[in-house]
């Protein structure tokens, strides 16, 4: 089918035309430029289910197999979280401190896609100690890192928090994650229930990571930056006595610990 009867029956049943081209460059291999200049373009039929899923709500990412972060290219896969700008700004925090610090090793639980770890690696020269309670974000992870080349200094081990990294504890200058926060039972958008729930929620009130966390490990000398949910900076400050800071849009996204 020509690109243009697709865009025009599509458009109507409520897909932005950008996402249409969007998956019509991913199966075609021609660039978005080429598709707009040439929209008589043949498409293959498995374009039709790819467009039927992502009209029922499944993650444009997935459906194209990567994700754009930092300005960079990230692979992406069903299964695996996918990164969002809030995320960005965790990452612009932690640039700054490592320099500032001049730190060296940092630890990423839960690494998810290895957006957080990978992009650090590249922009301080650090080395990272990746964790993840799943194999495919490792593995998506691993992928990635030889993707840009710093295969080298991602070190990756399956298991939670840092237990798999026990022996290099003492070491470890700073930790960072976007572990699971959203409180059980919150209404989502369509798009994050094909998401994996155990990146996503944090129990009752969102905040059973954070509990387990800092009752299991003494951080004393270490910096501890992690992603959080908006409405949960004053109940982190009091199991902390962390600073909360926000987000581009305002809003409480981050908690710093410097103890």
């Amino acid at each position: 089918m020509r690109l243009s009867e697709l865009v025009s029956r599509y458009k109507v049943l409520g897909l932005r035309e950008h996402e249409i081209i969007l998956i019509a460059s991913h199966l075609t291999g021609k660039s978005k430029e080429y598709l707009i200049a040439h929209p008589e373009t043949e498409c293959p039929d498995k374009i039709l289910e790819l467009l039927n899923r992502r009209l029922r709500g499944y993650p444009l990412q997935y459906i194209l197999g990567k994700v754009e972060f930092y300005g960079r290219t990230f692979q992406v896969a069903e299964g695996v979280l996918i990164p969002r700008w809030e995320t960005e700004g965790l990452v612009e925090i932690a640039i700054d401190i490592i320099k500032r610090k001049q730190i060296k090793l940092v630890a990423d639980i839960g690494v998810g896609t290895g957006v957080i770890a990978i992009t650090l690696a590249l922009e301080t020269g650090v080395t990272v100690l990746g964790t993840d309670v799943e194999d495919k974000p490792l593995k998506v992870t691993l992928e990635n890192a030889k993707l840009h080349g710093v295969e080298n200094r991602i070190n990756l081990r399956l298991g939670e928090f840092l237990e798999p990294f026990k022996e290099w504890f003492e070491k470890i200058q700073m930790i960072v994650s976007n572990p699971p926060y959203v409180k059980r039972g919150t209404l989502l958008q369509s798009e994050l229930y094909y998401e994996p729930e155990k990146a996503l929620f944090g129990g009752e009130d969102g905040l059973d990571f954070y509990r387990g966390f800092f009752k299991r490990y003494d951080i004393t000398g270490k910096v501890v930056l992690m992603e959080i949910g908006e409405d949960q900076g004053e109940e982190l400050k009091k199991m902390t006595g962390g600073t909360v800071l926000k987000d581009i849009a305002g809003k409480d996204r981050y908690l710093l610990v410097e103890l």
